[in-house]
């Protein structure tokens, strides 16, 4: 008795093995992309600022409520070093990094911001030019372990995939009190892109500035 037995299942094995494999990669993808949507590649360091900052508790935030010069008058290094800047910087920085619009303003004009630390978690930004209010924002607010202020304003945005075939861009900004009374402003920002995993060229920083407090 003659007995036919078929062993004619590669074709199916290899399919299999495709299909495991297209699935593995977009779960890849997704944890990628999830992970990045969620934390963002923007990341603050303390070391500059840490001997010059106060560490806010729940009971201390208000004090950060002031008028304070809408210019800086210190840089902190990463060596955590408070240098005296020697010249007149892109005021603009402090109202763009809070507001994400332009304004042109001139170091020459007498120019400061009100902030208003409010009980429901919400902190406001009064932009005033000779007392006169040019810009108003409000913004959402918390109190990180460190002592500060991380803004609501945090911004994340995707080209492609991330870290596949694309790249990213975010940031975001804190603000403290300096122990001086004034005030710290910390932004981070980091513009990424990369192809096949690997990462291409791209930007990213951390300053942080001191700012007079008027009263």
């Amino acid at each position: 008795m003659n007995v036919l037995i078929s062993t004619s299942i590669q074709p199916y094995a290899n399919g299999s093995r495709l299909n495991n494999k297209i699935h593995y990669f977009k779960w890849l993808i997704c944890i990628i992309s999830f992970c990045l949507l969620f934390s963002g590649c923007a990341s603050f360091s303390d070391r500059p600022i840490r001997r010059h900052k106060v560490k806010l508790n729940e009971g201390q935030v208000s004090k950060l409520s002031g008028t304070y010069q809408l210019f800086p008058d210190l840089a902190y290094k990463k060596n955590g070093i408070a240098e005296t800047l020697r010249y007149q910087p892109i005021i603009e920085r402090f109202h763009h990094y809070i507001s994400k619009q332009k304004i042109d303003f001139k170091a020459s004009e007498n120019l400061t911001v009100d902030v208003r630390v409010m009980d429901n978690n919400q902190i406001s930004f009064n932009f005033k030019k000779d007392s006169i209010i040019v810009d108003s924002i409000t913004l959402s607010a918390k109190l990180q372990s460190r002592g500060l202020l991380l803004l609501g304003n945090k911004y994340v945005e995707f080209h492609g995939v991330p870290y596949i075939l694309g790249g990213s861009k975010s940031e975001k900004t804190r603000i403290g009190l300096a122990s001086d009374g004034g005030l710290i402003l910390n932004h981070a920002y980091d513009s990424s892109g990369a192809l096949l995993l690997f990462i291409g060229v791209g930007v990213s920083y951390d300053s942080a500035y001191h700012f007079k407090r008027i009263k």
